[in-house]
């Protein structure tokens, strides 16, 4: 499904522009493969390039519109390498595979419009218990019951919600963000007709909650940086959207909220594969 990201210009007018790489078909010709971008979209991990020194994310709210009628609402995340990092001054946002997630849970339209509806994004580690598995089951065997086991990885990850450099991401100043956003999304689809790109077929809009771009902490990954760290984005009308990550999906989707959960992990320096796309080449190397 192509992706894009709408949001005010100075003089706000909505400007429009498609995730690079997103939507694309399988190519079987492999000469195409190696100049092409990839397809960033994950939804389960983001890896973050040795060879980039900082990453950057901010809220979104997601759209998935189906011949130009909203369906459903995704919380939502954009990440981007920022100009200062890139060997080639700009920003980037597809910095190569899983590089920009996408929510797995996903939540009717019309919720969006609730009274309270925000996104808030935390960032969380999972705990080791005494047997050192993580498991929160104080046996270390690996037997127990499948289920019971996600639910309890669910509730032994230590969750901190993410700053930026003027105001938390969540709360009262998120809901403002967010109204503003929808309303965004309404002059869009007000104005929109045949010569849209969106007039037709599947599409998922990323409107930014706010302006702001907060760095990814790295400390997270420990001394030796090999460990990883979950990062979420949660939209819901819950008083405590915190407590709401502690619950089974079942129990997630019945409270008509959305989530996207990640894991971030390092992963090998980008510029030094050999088989690194012509695409990718001004990003990584000088």
């Amino acid at each position: 499904v192509p992706r894009w990201t709408a949001e005010h210009t100075s003089d706000q007018t909505i400007h429009l522009s498609k995730l690079i790489g997103s939507g694309i078909r399988n190519i079987q010709n492999e000469d195409v493969i190696t100049q092409q971008f990839v397809d960033p979209t994950s939804n389960e991990e983001l890896w973050w390039p040795a060879d980039l020194t900082n990453l950057q994310v901010r809220p979104t709210l997601d759209v998935f519109i189906k011949n130009t009628t909203p369906s459903y609402i995704l919380a939502g995340l954009e990440v981007r390498v920022p100009s200062s990092v890139s060997k080639d001054g700009k920003s980037w946002k597809n910095f190569g595979m899983n590089s920009q997630p996408l929510a797995s849970q996903w939540t009717s339209f019309g919720i969006a419009v609730e009274n309270g509806f925000r996104a808030e994004i935390y960032t969380g580690k999972k705990q080791q218990d005494s047997d050192g598995d993580g498991n929160g089951d104080g046996n270390g065997d690996g037997n127990g019951d499948e289920e019971k086991k996600d639910t309890t990885e669910a509730k032994n990850v230590e969750w901190s919600a993410l700053h930026d450099s003027s105001t938390r991401i969540g709360g009262e100043g998120s809901i403002k963000h967010t109204l503003n956003a929808i309303g965004l999304l309404g002059q869009l689809l007000a104005g929109m007709d045949e010569s849209s790109p969106l007039s037709d077929g599947m599409h998922i809009v990323s409107i930014p909650i706010g302006k702001e771009w907060t760095d990814l902490p790295t400390t997270l990954f420990g001394d030796g940086g090999t460990d990883t760290y979950q990062l979420v984005s949660i939209g819901t009308v819950e008083d405590d959207a915190k407590q709401v990550l502690e619950l089974d999906d079942d129990l997630i989707a019945l409270s008509a909220s959305s989530v996207l959960n990640v894991e971030v992990s390092r992963i090998a320096p980008g510029g030094e594969s050999e088989y690194l796309p012509q695409a990718y080449v001004p990003l990584y190397k000088a």
